[in-house]
C-alpha cells in the first residue's frame, strides 16, 4: 500500500507540475529557468512525501513521527532529481538561446559556479551521512531490543544486513550524484564549445555573432563580456572606416603637386601620426612669377585638428582668390579662424611664405610656428626666417609683421616644417633636432626638393627606430635652381 499512496502521490504532483511549469516557468526569463526549475521540482518532491504521510496516517494511522526517516529520503531523492531538472532546463535555454540568437543581460544577482558546485558536494555529504547514520541507528536499535540470546545468534546476520544496506544506498546515492556530474559536464561542454566557437569566428574577423548569455554564473559574465568586446570592435571597425574615408579626404585637401616654376623646385609632405591630422601646407600661383607657400599646425591632433585644418585651409584658399600680399591674407584668416574657434580654445601656427621671381624677393609671415631654414651653398650658412607674431585662432586684432629678404644664390634651399620633426624622440626620449635636419640639408643641398625630403624622412625614421610617429610631420621643400 505504501507504493500505491506513493505512486498516486506522483501522479497528483505530476499533473500539478505540468500546469506549473507552463504558467510560471516557461514563461519567466530565460536566464531565470533553471534556478525556478530546481525550486519548484524540489518543493513538489517534498509535497509528496508529505502527501504520502498525511495518507498513511489518515488510513492506517501511522504515526507521524514514524514518517520523518521516510521523509528524509523524499528529502535525499528530490534534492538530486530537482538539480538534475534544473541542469536539463539549463541545457534547454543554451539550445534555445544558440537557435534564436537570443542575448541575454546577466542579472545583478551573480551565482558564482563554485559556489553551486560547492552546495551541492555540501548537500550530497550530508545526506549521504544523515541516510547512513539512520540505517545505522535503526539497526542498532533493533538489536538493543533483543536478549542476549537472540542477539549472539543474529550477529552475523545483522551485520551481513547493514552492510548490505549501506553499500545499497551508497550505490544509489553515487548513481544520482555520477548523474549529475555527467549533466554538469555536458553543459559546461555547451557552454565552453558555444564561447570557443564565436572568439574563433572574432579571430578569424567574423564579428556577426554573438555568445547567447544563458547563465548567470562567471560563464554568463564571461559571455556578456565578449559581446561587449565584439559591439566594441563593430564600432572601433566603423570608425576606423570613416577614419579611412577621412584620411581619404584630407589626402585629396592637400596639393598632389608643386605649380610648376622654372626656376622652382618645390615638393611638401605631411605624415600623421593618427589617420588624420592637423598639419596642412598649400601653394598659391599667384602669377607666372610669384607664388605662395603656407604651412599651418593646428593644436592636438586627430580627428578635431583634422576638422580644424579643413576650415583653415578653406580660409587661405578664400583669402588667395582676392590676394594683395601676406600681411592682408593672414589677417582675414586670422579673423575668420578667431570667430569660428575661438570658444573652442582651438588654435593653429601659420608660416606663410611668398616667393617672387620677378623681384627676387622673399617676404613671410611666422604666426607662432617654427622658423623656417634658409641654407644658402656657397657660404655654406643658414638663415633662420625668424619673426614674432601669435598663433591664429586667438585674436582677432592682432597685429600680422611681414618680414621680407631680396635675392638669393644658386642652388639655396628654403626648409618649412612643423614642430614634429624636430620634437620626434628616439628611444632614448632625445629629440631629433634641428641640428640633425641642417645636417641633411646641407649633405644633399646639391640633389632635388624631392630627394632633401625623402632623406629627411628617412634620417628620421631610422633615428626614431620602432618609435610610433607622436605628432603630425609635414615638410615643404623650395630648391632655387
Amino acid at each position: 500500500m505504501l507504493g500505491a499512496y506513493t505512486s498516486l502521490g506522483f501522479v497528483i504532483v505530476f499533473v500539478i507540475r505540468f500546469f506549473v511549469l507552463k504558467k510560471f516557468i516557461d514563461r519567466s526569463d530565460l536566464i531565470n529557468q533553471a534556478k525556478m526549475q530546481f525550486v519548484s521540482e524540489y518543493v513538489m518532491v517534498l509535497l509528496i512525501g508529505i502527501l504520502v504521510i498525511i495518507l498513511n496516517n489518515v488510513v492506517f494511522s501511522v504515526p507521524f513521527v514514524n514518517g520523518i526517516v521516510f521523509f528524509i529520503g523524499f528529502i535525499a531523492f528530490g534534492f538530486f532529481v530537482a538539480v538534475d531538472m534544473s541542469l536539463e532546463k539549463e541545457r534547454w535555454v543554451i539550445q534555445h538561446a544558440l537557435n534564436n540568437a537570443d542575448v541575454i543581460n546577466v542579472p545583478k544577482q551573480f551565482y558564482p559556479l563554485t559556489r553551486k558546485f560547492f552546495i551541492v558536494a555540501l548537500v550530497t555529504n550530508l545526506l549521504v551521512m544523515i541516510i547512513i547514520i539512520l540505517i545505522v541507528a535503526r539497526d542498532l536499535t533493533w538489536l538493543a531490543q533483543m536478549d542476549q540470546m537472540q542477539m549472539s545468534l543474529m550477529i552475523d546476520m545483522t551485520t551481513k544486513t547493514i552492510f548490505k544496506e549501506v553499500v545499497f544506498v551508497i550505490t544509489i546515492l553515487l548513481c544520482l550524484v555520477t548523474n549529475i556530474l555527467y549533466s554538469y559536464s555536458k553543459n559546461l561542454k555547451m557552454l565552453f564549445q558555444t564561447e570557443t566557437r564565436i572568439l574563433e569566428s572574432v579571430t578569424n574577423g567574423d564579428l556577426s555573432s554573438l555568445v547567447p548569455v544563458a547563465t548567470s554564473d562567471e560563464f554568463g559574465v564571461i559571455a556578456t563580456n565578449t559581446n561587449k568586446m565584439i559591439h566594441g570592435l563593430r564600432d572601433r571597425i566603423r570608425i576606423l572606416a570613416r577614419l579611412g574615408l577621412a584620411k581619404e579626404v584630407q589626402e585629396n585637401l592637400l596639393p598632389n603637386k608643386a605649380p610648376y616654376f622654372s626656376d622652382l623646385d618645390i615638393s611638401g609632405i605631411s605624415l600623421y601620426c593618427e589617420e588624420v591630422g592637423g598639419d596642412y601646407f598649400d601653394y598659391f600661383k599667384f602669377s607666372e612669377n610669384k607664388v605662395g607657400i603656407a604651412l599651418t599646425d593646428s593644436s592636438g591632433h586627430g580627428v578635431g585638428a583634422g576638422l580644424h585644418m579643413t576650415t583653415i585651409r578653406a580660409f587661405f584658399r578664400y583669402g588667395a582668390e582676392d590676394y594683395k600680399g601676406p600681411s592682408s591674407l593672414i589677417c582675414a584668416v586670422n579673423k575668420h579662424i578667431t570667430r569660428d574657434s575661438y570658444e573652442t580654445g582651438r588654435f593653429a601656427t601659420v608660416f606663410f611664405v611668398e616667393i617672387d621671381l620677378g623681384t627676387r624677393l622673399i617676404k613671410w609671415i611666422r604666426a607662432g610656428h617654427e622658423p623656417a631654414l634658409l641654407y644658402s651653398p656657397g657660404n655654406g650658412t643658414f638663415l633662420k626666417l625668424l619673426g614674432d607674431g601669435m598663433a591664429l585662432g586667438v585674436d582677432a586684432d592682432t597685429s600680422i609683421t611681414e618680414h621680407e629678404i631680396n635675392g638669393w644664390e644658386k642652388g639655396t634651399v628654403l626648409l618649412i616644417y612643423s614642430d614634429g620633426l624636430k620634437e620626434s624622440r628616439n628611444t632614448r626620449g632625445e629629440m631629433y633636432g634641428e641640428k640633425r635636419i641642417t645636417k641633411i640639408i646641407e649633405k644633399y643641398a646639391g640633389m632635388s626638393a624631392k630627394t632633401i625630403e625623402t632623406k629627411l624622412i628617412e634620417d628620421l625614421n631610422d633615428f626614431r627606430q620602432s618609435l610610433p610617429i607622436e605628432d603630425d610631420i609635414t615638410i615643404v621643400t623650395v630648391k632655387f635652381i
